[in-house]
């Protein structure tokens, strides 16, 4: 079964934080172990560090040092049978307020406009709800559009949510967020922010941080499929899928601590009745569907 990963902050830890590749959570081992064949890994960084567009640039160079296939051009037009990367950008303060910066990082997918702060784009969730995109955020998403990239809306906050979904004409995904109603902390989506990304058809990557999947203790497994439910409850079975957050996250769900896990949380969802097809769409395939159907936007 093919199994993708929205997002993952290894990059980081290698690149910025100065870790061994070996020290990841996210590896090729790890994710060869857990059956993953697509994995995203994403360029972070935020206002606060002394020089977020040289935290891209280190990062960008160690995505092109991993030692396993990139998909940085045309997709091909079926999933890859050997695992496979792609590249995003978490917070586009990276960009440093420059849309020619984009052609410094060839082969980006997906951007979060916003970490967890306000930056030259726009307000994330962790700071309000009101205030919506500024006006390079608008003129990003042109261009964004323009060169076939997604934008990621997972850590923006309402107002920017909804910017994004009026004007971007590539359905915004969600690369790693889970559900309000169920874990009420304000990186979490809405019912109505879910029910917009069916109806655009996008992608929601379900996200393992314990944080945000149970409030008031910490999370197990079966708290990840009770969001992957929720999704679906509201008709999301085609958009629902993984955004792990490995390696970006300090707490993760019992029995599910690196991709090694994957296969058991394929587990509890078959055990919850997913028919055969719903496990293919949710494991992997709703988010391949997502991202050729951005590309051919």
């Amino acid at each position: 079964m093919f199994i993708a990963d929205a997002h993952c902050d290894a990059l980081f830890k290698i690149a910025v934080m100065g870790r061994a590749p070996s020290e990841c959570t996210v590896t090729p081992e790890s994710l060869c172990g857990g059956g993953v064949g697509l994995q995203t890994f994403a360029m972070f960084s935020f206002l606060e560090r002394p020089d977020p567009h040289a935290d891209g640039l280190a990062m960008f160079a160690a995505y092109h040092a991993l030692p396993l296939p990139r998909l940085d051009g045309k997709l091909p037009d079926a999933p890859p049978s050997e695992l496979s990367a792609i590249l995003s950008m978490e917070g586009g303060e990276i960009l440093n307020g420059e849309i020619s910066a984009l052609d410094e990082f060839p082969g980006v997918r997906l951007i979060a406009l916003t970490w967890n702060f306000e930056n030259q784009i726009g307000t994330p969730a962790a700071k309000n709800s009101a205030e919506g995109l500024k006006p390079f955020g608008f003129e990003l998403i042109r261009e964004m559009d323009r060169r076939g990239i997604a934008v990621d809306v997972s850590h923006l906050n309402e107002a920017g949510f909804w910017d994004a979904i009026e004007r971007a004409k590539i359905p915004p995904l969600a690369s790693h967020s889970n559900c309000r109603w169920l874990c009420d902390v304000p990186r979490n989506l809405t019912k109505r922010q879910v029910q917009a990304l069916i109806e655009r058809r996008s992608f929601i990557g379900a996200n393992f941080f314990s944080e945000f999947l149970a409030q008031g203790r910490p999370a197990t497994i079966e708290d990840v499929a009770n969001h992957i439910d929720a999704i679906c409850e509201l008709g999301g079975e085609d958009i629902v899928g993984f955004g792990s957050d490995f390696d970006g996250i300090r707490a993760w769900p019992e029995e599910l601590a690196s991709p090694l896990d994957f296969p058991k949380l394929m587990d509890v969802l078959a055990r919850r009745g997913y028919t055969q097809a719903q496990l293919t769409g949710i494991a992997g395939m709703n988010y391949w569907r997502y991202l050729k159907e951005a590309e051919h936007a």
